[in-house]
């Protein structure tokens, strides 16, 4: 690829480096905004400066200097805390806001409410103006399940802001919620909201969501079951929220999920369907191709809002529509450059999205696609006639899945074997649904006997899609898990995919030996590092509310200690640190039994756990405390669990330790209790809801 045909990507490479930068530091400059603005006259009179070819570099690396602060500048202005009316300012006594939702509400064990907040005070009657992001958690109720887009609501509450990940390794919530630039939140009670009024916002949106809700209470009625509903409102309008565990587990292990996700691919079948019905009208000319060209802008967008406008199909409704206007004026554009462009207006729109993982493999997948598609297709022999879209659907998922690799295992530390099979399932089975759904929608209008029909056809395709993705993800040896590497190894995975790809253009074996050497030096790594894993020693007490769960690492094996949480709690909590540390085999222990465990490095005997030479005592209840009758017995830490009344003074004087913890099945008062007696005793004093988990390792 010639970098000089593709400017876009020469601009783009510099602006995403700086917003990669300043997403890991955010730290404002002051004077950066000021001397970008002196900067850019100096750069536009060098940029028509005369010099010799040898000499060009000078502008180019100027220009890239200036899009680089520039980037690095949109980033951190982006981040609306800065903002000099934001509530953060405001909050101290404050408990009263008003604000509007402006997004659609999401369900799951709770609702969780979008709020722009524009007023906040002590009372409703000292209100004062303000911006900025909140989200609400709130229980699931006929009241708050009412609640749509544009509702303003008045709200008395404590406001807090986002936390980081409590447990190592963790997804980071807090994160996740600061790229949405929303850095507060808030538990709200059912009697400390009230609807203010609704039907604010704006109108394209209530439009939107307005219909989107329309065509739920269609799909609902035609099908009746709860896993093939998801996921023909997952596959129709994107909306994923009734999608089960079970069922969210089988597409994500088979490589199907983003089937359900509506991105690029579900945009490429809505600008087919719409090509084919506008090739029957007589369009000709200068003008038709005028009104073909809005007409198909019209669709795609219409449906781009319909679904909420995620990052994957803003990306491919703006490519979509660079490409629609290219192809208007007559212009054959690279794809490459179309690629780069959409990607540059969406990150000037909003560069947080370069940090969504949707953003992320959207793109990747589409690079792929690009670059490899037409190679394998060129190599790869032709099959019977036939199975031409069986092997096109088969190079086209695996020129995306080499695209995407590196961040699948980054981000969900799994490989399904089997993504090509069931690929084959969704995807022919999406654009039949996709078809069938909007022939649904028309005959509703028309005919309920025709549609009755239609949605019985479309319930049992769905319904043999689950069938078969269920069955895919039971085949033997379907999937690789816990797989963990770090963002620099998945950094040089792309160099290596890139190095590939360059052998294959050029067919010069230095290509091939550049990423051989790459993948072998990841192989040393992934060597080094497993051989650390066989000699750790780790113990970690994780942060989970209401319950407790500590790991002892003996090398790649494990004994957990847990009470009675479900499988769901525990991999949340706990899962990413197995795979991090490299698990092999667990024992899984119930605390509170009287049962007994020992190993070779491990004891367990209520309420005492040895860990090498590493002693812990269990109080969970006040009658382990007794200093009156009890001889000190010294440890290496006290764990705190249930609410036992006890004093931290009693805990020393019967079990003498240098570290105290308490997790989060303690109340917040005993808990604050307990840490201002560490701090009068000064003794080290961990308490899990505040400082998150507790890691001991070796």
């Amino acid at each position: 690829m010639n970098t000089r045909a593709v400017p876009s990507l020469r601009l783009l490479t510099p602006f995403a480096l700086a917003l990669a930068l300043g997403g890991c530091y955010d730290y404002y400059f002051p004077w950066l905004g000021t001397s970008l603005v002196v900067a850019a006259p100096f750069l536009y009179l060098l940029a028509g400066w005369q010099a010799p070819y040898r000499q060009r570099w000078i502008y180019g690396l100027a220009f890239s200097i200036w899009c680089f602060g520039f980037g690095y500048f949109h980033l951190v202005a982006h981040n609306e805390t800065r903002q000099l009316d934001h509530f953060a300012a405001k909050i101290g006594e404050a408990h009263y806001l008003v604000g509007t939702i402006y997004e659609a509400p999401a369900r799951g064990t709770k609702m969780k409410v979008p709020l722009l907040v524009e007023a906040i005070g002590n009372s409703p009657d000292s209100l004062q103006k303000c911006s900025g992001h909140l989200l609400l958690f709130l229980d699931i109720t006929p009241q708050t399940d009412s609640l749509q887009y544009g509702a303003r609501l008045g709200i008395h509450t404590t406001i807090h802001p986002t936390e980081p990940a409590k447990n190592p390794y963790a997804f980071d919530y807090g994160r996740y919620l600061h790229f949405q630039n929303i850095h507060f939140q808030a538990f709200v009670k059912e009697d400390s909201l009230v609807r203010l009024s609704t039907g604010h916002g704006h109108a394209l949106w209530r439009l939107a969501y307005g219909c989107r809700d329309q065509l739920l209470a269609l799909l609902q009625h035609h099908f009746p079951t709860q896993d093939e509903y998801a996921v023909a409102s997952a596959l129709l309008v994107g909306y994923t929220d009734d999608l089960s565990d079970d069922l969210r587990t089988a597409y994500a292990e088979t490589g199907s999920m983003h089937a359900l996700a509506v991105s690029g691919t579900h945009v490429g079948m809505i600008y087919v369907g719409i090509m084919f019905l506008l090739a029957r009208l007589p369009l000709r000319g200068r003008r038709g191709k005028l009104i073909e060209t809005l007409l198909t802008l019209l669709g795609i967008w219409a449906f781009t809002f319909l679904t909420g406008a995620t990052a994957s199909v803003l990306r491919a409704s703006v490519m979509f529509s660079l490409f629609l206007w290219g192809k208007l004026l007559f212009r054959n554009a690279s794809i490459w450059n179309i690629l780069a462009v959409s990607a540059l207006i969406l990150l000037l729109y909003n560069p947080y999205l370069l940090y969504n993982i949707g953003f992320q493999l959207s793109y990747a997948a589409v690079a792929g696609m690009v670059f490899f598609y037409p190679h394998f297709d060129k190599k790869m022999p032709n099959w019977p006639k036939p199975l031409g879209e069986f092997r096109k659907i088969f190079l086209i998922g695996f020129a995306a899945q080499l695209g995407t690799l590196p961040l699948s295992l980054l981000y969900f530390h799994q490989f399904p074997i089997y993504f090509w099979l069931a690929g084959w399932v969704v995807v022919l089975g999406g654009a039949i649904f996709m078809a069938g759904g909007a022939l649904l929608v028309v005959l509703d209008a028309v005919s309920g006997w025709l549609a009755d029909w239609c949605g019985w056809l479309l319930y049992y395709l769905v319904w043999g899609m689950n069938q078969v993705v269920f069955y895919i993800q039971h085949l033997p040896g379907s999937l690789v898990s816990g797989i963990w590497i770090a963002g620099w190894a998945a950094a040089l995975m792309y160099v290596a995919i890139a190095l590939i790809g360059a052998t294959i253009v050029t067919r010069q074996a230095k290509w091939t030996i550049a990423a051989v050497g790459i993948f072998t030096f990841l192989g040393f790594c992934r060597f080094w590092n497993t051989y650390q894993q066989e000699y750790q020693q780790q113990m970690v007490v994780y942060s989970i509310s209401k319950h407790h769960l500590l790991d002892f690492f003996d090398g790649r094996s494990i004994v957990s200690l847990s009470d009675t949480l479900t499988r769901k709690q525990e991999v949340f909590s706990a899962q990413s640190n197995r795979w991090a540390g490299g698990m092999a085999e667990k024992t899984g222990l119930m605390l509170g039994q009287d049962s007994r465990f020992q190993s070779k490095n491990c004891c367990f005997a209520p309420p005492f756990v040895q860990f090498f030479d590493q002693k812990i005592v269990l109080v969970d209840d006040a009658k382990w405390v007794n200093p009156a009758q009890s001889i000190p017995f010294p440890v290496d830490a006290i764990l705190l669990s249930n609410n036992p009344k006890v004093s931290i003074a009693d805990c020393l004087r019967c079990f003498p330790c240098r570290v105290v913890i308490w997790d989060l099945t303690n109340s917040w008062k005993q808990s604050e209790r307990w840490r201002t007696e560490c701090k009068n005793l000064g003794i080290i004093g961990h308490d899990i809801r505040q400082d998150g988990a507790y890691v001991w390792s070796r």
